[in-house]
This record gives C-alpha cells, sequence and structure tokens, in this order.
C-alpha cells in the first residue's frame, strides 16, 4: 500500500453511488497544482452523511488514503481509497448541491474499498 495525503480543490461536485451490496460511497476528482501542469486524483471514499453535501466544485480539501497507479489508454490514472477527508478553508460560493444517483450501481470489483 502506498498511503498519500493530497490537499486541492474538487474539480466536480461529489457524487454518491450505490454497490451492488448496498454500500454507499461517494466519488470525486481533487485537482492538485504541480507547477505548470495539474495532477488529478479520482477519489473514492464511504459515504459519510455530514460531509457529502459540503464536497461542490471548487472545495478545498485534503485527503489521505491508499494511492493506486495505473496506466489507462496510454495515461496514468491516479486513484485514491479515501480513509479521511477534510474541507479547508470556505465552501465555494454555488448554489449546486453534490449529485446522488439512484440507478448507478457500482460493481465490488470495481471499488477500491
Amino acid at each position: 500500500m502506498k498511503q498519500i495525503t493530497i490537499c486541492g480543490n474538487l474539480g466536480a461536485n461529489a457524487v454518491m453511488r450505490t454497490t451492488s451490496d448496498g454500500r454507499s460511497l461517494m466519488t470525486y476528482s481533487i485537482a492538485v497544482n504541480h507547477g505548470d501542469s495539474t495532477l488529478w486524483f479520482n477519489c473514492v471514499s464511504n459515504y459519510r452523511e455530514k460531509l457529502f453535501p459540503y464536497l461542490l466544485k471548487g472545495q478545498a480539501v485534503c485527503a489521505v488514503g491508499d494511492l493506486s497507479v495505473n496506466l489507462y489508454n496510454g495515461k496514468i490514472d491516479l486513484s485514491v481509497s479515501v480513509d479521511k477527508c477534510e474541507l479547508c478553508g470556505r465552501a465555494p460560493e454555488q448554489s449546486s448541491q453534490p449529485v446522488i444517483e439512484q440507478n448507478d450501481r457500482v460493481e465490488d470489483e470495481d471499488s477500491p474499498i
């Protein structure tokens, strides 16, 4: 396992998904500035009811979890199975809410948790 701590901004509102065995997960992407470029981390964590409404595009967050690096279609995919996520700073000024996808089932083998 490769433990990583990343701090950056959410690239989109968080999405809640349900696995085939009924577990609720949150997915979100975190953008981290790296010199002249941006690194994107695809994150998955257990659903946290109190945190979910605040995971909006632009929100600064810090996440700790296990890093997975894969090559996909010639591009490097950075994925994090998040154990802990904290808000940093003020929430962005938006009226939109995170998305709950009712019919979207995630297969267990696709979930890093």
